[in-house]
């Protein structure tokens, strides 16, 4: 115990405070992802923007030409004409049927004329807003505008920067896309996803204060837990833990490996260990513990954490005696122990 600076302790109860560490990823803020597809078929203009660059919404992203649009904007101009005309008409008509010259009957079909364009002009209108076409567009449609006739505009619907693109001047564009031709993503806030192992998952909660660190607190911010995965992921056994970070200036990245500390308050365990006394053995988790001149490799079963100490569920009782420091020697010893008798029995 000298030589190796072995130091020992009788364990008992003790107060766990200060947190559980979790370790994560900032992510992207799902809610604020906009994929921006083309609501008509076309062929590409013109791009104007690429990746990592900021849009405004409504900001114009690329131009196509669409025949479908033409075809719709037409149907449209051509329903407007012949409601105006079927206005006109009635309007004369109830006109004469005043005067005593037309007769009631002219006066009622005139007026299902007009009430039948009026149906097709609102249904063509429907079309166009069903291509991602304003109510403004619509309103400044013109028969004279053959440029812009098969024009149509691809906008941002959000505010962002853009962090995907497959568009690509010249390609024919579908109304389903099989890759959405741009990305915009909203970085005012982001996700920070925490992985929470199955010894903590009671622990962890809605609600709990987080404070998320990037290199060793170069970067940190503070939040709350927003969202806990209802089950395990079957791979890793893993729940996942979600705080929301306001990011007003983009400082936390997509992609950033993340500590965090989530505290939990004071709490009382019946047996707490320093977790210098904790082993990992072949990933089981153990203590020595003194037994007289003998020491022991025990397993135990851990609950909650934190930086400090480590609180012991089962495979230890109070009373018991364990190595608080330096325990890595005895495992080395251990180690070479067996090495030895597995040569020997070679």
């Amino acid at each position: 115990m000298k030589e190796f600076g072995i130091e020992v302790a009788a364990v008992g109860p003790g107060v766990l405070s200060g947190g559980i560490e979790l370790n994560g990823e900032v992510v992207f803020n799902a809610d604020r992802i906009a994929h921006v597809s083309p609501s008509v078929p076309g062929i590409v203009q013109e791009v104007m923007q690429a990746v990592g660059d900021h849009v405004q919404a409504d900001q114009v992203m690329g131009v196509l030409s669409s025949r479908d649009l033409a075809a719709a904007r037409g149907e449209y101009l051509g329903a407007k004409a012949r409601f105006q005309l079927a206005q006109e008409t009635l309007a004369r008509d109830e006109k004469l049927f005043t005067n005593r010259v037309g007769t009631e009957r002219q006066v009622m079909e005139t007026r299902q004329a007009a009430r039948e364009a009026e149906i097709a002009l609102n249904l063509a209108e429907h079309n166009l807003h069903a291509f991602g076409q304003s109510h403004e567009d619509i309103e400044a449609l013109s028969a004279d505008d053959d440029a812009g006739f098969m024009t149509y505009h691809l906008r941002a619907p959000i505010d962002g920067v853009v962090i995907s693109r497959h568009l690509t001047r010249g390609e024919r564009v579908g109304e389903e896309p099989e890759e959405a031709p741009f990305v915009i993503a909203d970085l005012s806030s982001v996700w920070v996803n925490l992985t929470v192992y199955q010894r903590d998952i009671e622990s962890i909660k809605p609600g709990m204060k987080v404070t998320v660190r990037f290199r060793r607190g170069a970067l940190s911010a503070t939040g709350e837990i927003a969202f806990v995965s209802p089950s395990l992921d079957e791979r890793t056994r893993t729940a996942t833990a979600r705080v929301v970070l306001d990011n007003p200036d983009g400082r936390w990245r997509p992609g950033m490996f993340v500590t965090a500390l989530a505290d939990h308050g004071a709490v009382r365990g019946d047996v707490v260990v320093p977790r210098s006394a904790v082993q990992y053995v072949e990933e089981a988790t153990a203590v020595f513990v003194q037994n007289r001149d003998e020491y022991e490799l025990r397993p135990i079963k851990v609950g909650r954490e934190t930086p400090d100490v480590v609180e012991v569920v089962a495979g230890l009782e109070a009373g018991e005696v364990v190595v608080t420091r330096n325990g890595f020697a005895l495992k080395a010893e251990m180690n070479r122990g067996a090495l030895e008798h597995a040569g020997h029995a070679h």
